[in-house]
């Protein structure tokens, strides 16, 4: 349980949190929470961040949640995740989030995974009904024990964009790196770039 106060010891936030974990022989874990969250916000605060409104200092929000997650074992090939949470929200709105997690690897060389994230938020007016997605792949590629590259890519379906990140890393001695990283972040609606980066860096492990 976390508890939040101000200066003048006056609460203004708290998360109370009961947890079960299990694991299994093979590895794989099971969670499951319930929850209880109360927050009195100290400036205007829009539950959706979608613009539509804001709700007003000092008003307060409490709510019960519960959930399941379940993760197979790590050291297969072939892995996912699962992850679900169910319950209230601010204005007695509820949210429903189911977040997954797929991958394969093909030792030693490639991995492969592609994430999700949905959130169903429903409130009363102006709010009404929200839902947004954040999905995208990922690579990581190890051509060498000193020569690595990683890219990813995620769509955020409440703003529309589209975000490209790409890395180069080159071990050239120990604890040392040399880094070249390309970003690409554009809109869909319609195809629009916000902006896009080359960035170099290099650390280098001096020993005294």
């Amino acid at each position: 349980s976390n508890q939040y106060f101000t200066r003048q010891w006056r609460r203004t936030d708290d998360e109370t949190y009961v947890v079960y974990s299990a694991t299994l022989r093979d590895q794989a874990v099971v969670t499951g929470f319930l929850s209880q969250d109360f927050v009195e916000l100290r400036q205007p605060f829009d539950p959706t961040n979608s613009g539509k409104d804001t709700l007003a200092r000092g008003t307060r929000h409490r709510w019960n949640a519960y959930g399941l997650e379940v993760n197979s074992p790590p050291q297969r090939l072939f892995t996912f995740g699962l992850g679900s949470r169910f319950g209230g929200y601010y204005a007695g709105g509820t949210r429903t989030n189911i977040n997954a997690e797929v991958g394969y690897r093909f030792q030693p060389y490639v991995n492969l995974s592609l994430t999700a994230n949905w959130n169903d938020i429903r409130m009363p007016a102006p709010w009404n009904r929200t839902t947004f997605l954040l999905a995208g792949p990922r690579i990581d590629v190890t051509m060498t024990n000193t020569l690595f590259f990683t890219a990813f890519l995620q769509y955020n379906g409440q703003s529309k964009n589209v975000n490209l990140n790409t890395r180069l890393q080159w071990r050239y001695r120990p604890a040392s790196d040399l880094f070249i990283v390309y970003t690409d972040n554009y809109l869909t609606d319609p195809v629009m770039v916000r902006n896009r980066a080359v960035v170099l860096k290099l650390n280098y492990w001096w020993n005294l």
